[in-house]
């Protein structure tokens, strides 16, 4: 990256991490004078819909470390080119394309951070009201998102190397390529497997922090257990009932077992050169990760695991066989 760059990535990582502290230090400050259980989370009416012990005053917290971590790994990993993105663009382009990648995951942090940090406030003043600038801060979060991905997108169009094949394109292939760009930001086909390094770190990524988020909020279900009488169990709306509070955590720990499955399948697959199997390894753990996901959230929601999305789910893993048999046959 370029000094500018640098110096912006690093500014923008500290007041992360200032943000971090502050958080801490503020939140122990008000400590003593919270009460035993005061409102942790928020509802839509500006008020808190979850009393609990202070220790749940720590859940912004751990999330905001989790952000950090993942923010300082991802950057360090994008800054030294250790994924193969698959660029085909000048040395120039590849350096902005990088450096704005860089500090889309910086910007992404800090705006999260940053909604932690009204949670924090308004948890510790005890006044929900204060947690309205989160959603000020999502909102422009969400507005930069999609600008940083236009520019990639523009900075991978201008910048694209030139070759012969670009020179003596015909007509019907130059449409298709427009397409492919607009569909993908990229004019270039992808051979398969090209972003292998980023779907197998995406994946394990999407279970440890949910791992992690579960594991804080599962001594509190079921949440609306006032008199304390099903201690031990949790809630599940597909069943009506309560039962053991373990079971929540069973979509990841299904996930997990079947991706550890998947990862040694896909290193042997491509050890052996078989590039279609590693490739479906891959698809079938990027899937898991998701929707296991996805049935936590729904789950420690003490929500219903809708039929949606388990059809949905089901025909993406149809999806990944059938290209699998059909690049076989290739």
């Amino acid at each position: 990256m370029s000094r500018p760059a640098r110096i912006t990535h690093r500014a923008l990582q500290i007041l992360c991490v200032s943000m971090f502290v502050w958080q801490i230090v503020f939140y122990l400050a008000h400590w003593s004078s919270l009460p035993e259980e005061p409102g942790i989370h928020f509802a839509p009416a500006d008020t808190f819909d979850v009393y609990a012990s202070k220790i749940y005053g720590f859940y912004p917290h751990i999330i905001t470390l989790v952000v950090l971590v993942l923010d300082f790994v991802l950057t360090w990993v994008v800054g030294k080119e250790k994924l193969k993105l698959g660029l085909k663009i000048t040395e120039r382009g590849k350096g902005l394309f990088l450096a704005s990648l860089v500090i889309t995951l910086d910007i992404t942090a800090l705006f999260i951070s940053g909604c932690f940090c009204c949670w924090v406030y308004a948890v510790s003043k005890q006044e929900a009201s204060y947690n309205k600038a989160a959603i000020s801060l999502i909102a422009i979060l969400l507005t930069v998102l999609p600008a940083a991905v236009i520019f990639q997108c523009i900075v991978n169009a201008v910048c694209k190397e030139k070759t012969d094949r670009d020179a003596e394109c015909p007509p019907e292939d130059k449409k298709k390529r427009i397409l492919r760009f607009l569909l993908t930001g990229s004019a270039e086909k992808r051979e398969p497997g090209s972003h292998r390094g980023l779907i197998r770190a995406t994946s394990w990524v999407i279970v440890g922090m949910m791992t992690v988020i579960m594991l804080f909020i599962l001594e509190r279900l079921p949440k609306d257990d006032l008199a304390d009488e099903y201690h031990g169990l949790a809630y599940f709306a597909n069943f009506g009932g309560y039962y053991a509070k373990w079971l929540v955590m069973l979509p990841l720990i299904i996930a997990v077992a079947l991706m550890a499955v998947f990862e040694v399948t896909g290193n042997i697959a491509k050890k052996r050169g078989s590039l279609p199997l590693t490739v479906m390894c891959d698809r079938f753990k990027l899937i898991l990760a998701v929707f296991s996901a996805y049935w936590e959230i729904q789950l420690g929601s003490e929500l219903p695991i809708g039929a949606a999305s388990v059809m949905i789910f089901a025909l993406l893993c149809l999806w990944a066989v059938v290209s699998f048999f059909i690049s076989r046959r290739k």
